[in-house]
């Protein structure tokens, strides 16, 4: 190998070995790894479906998912009054949006209905499985009733 070659890998092993240290001489591994860590965990997080309850739910096929939100069109458009005979998927949601934007009191008023309709059920449904329901929100009874699903699963 000529005197030239010789010098040119040198010069890049050292290169290389001082950009290989250079991370850990300054600290910044530890940094790196934690957000490696992070991001690591937030894909874990986004593929097991979490949310603020921190519990998991069952992920819905591509059929379930369409089907639900054509329920909930459908519930939308016979609060706002709209027909739905005839019209596609696509109309029918333009028109429940633009009703929305239209009548922006009346859909504060579908969405608080619905909550309380909800809240009404799992509220039912909690004490059905012996659960205090007073003085506790959504989340908690959700989160609760979640906790004794767990509790029962592990027997």
């Amino acid at each position: 190998m000529s005197k030239q070659k010789t010098v040119g890998v040198w010069l890049t092993s050292a290169l290389l070995a001082c950009s290989l240290m250079a991370p850990i001489a300054t600290g910044a591994a530890p940094e790196r790894d934690a957000e490696r860590s992070s991001q690591q965990q937030a894909k874990q997080e986004h593929l097991n479906h979490k949310h603020a309850h921190k519990h998991s739910h069952k992920k819905m096929t591509s059929e379930e998912i369409k089907q639900m939100r054509l329920e909930k069109l459908k519930r939308l458009a016979a609060y706002f009054d709209i027909e739905t005979e005839g019209k596609t998927l696509d109309q029918l949601k333009k028109e429940v949006d633009q009703a929305k934007r239209e009548q922006p009191e009346k859909w504060e008023a579908f969405k608080q209905e619905f909550r309380a309709k909800k809240l009404e059920k799992i509220r039912e449904y909690a004490k059905q499985k012996g659960i205090d329901v007073e003085g506790k929100t959504l989340e908690q009874l959700h989160d609760e009733l979640h906790e004794l699903e767990e509790r029962s699963n592990h027997r």
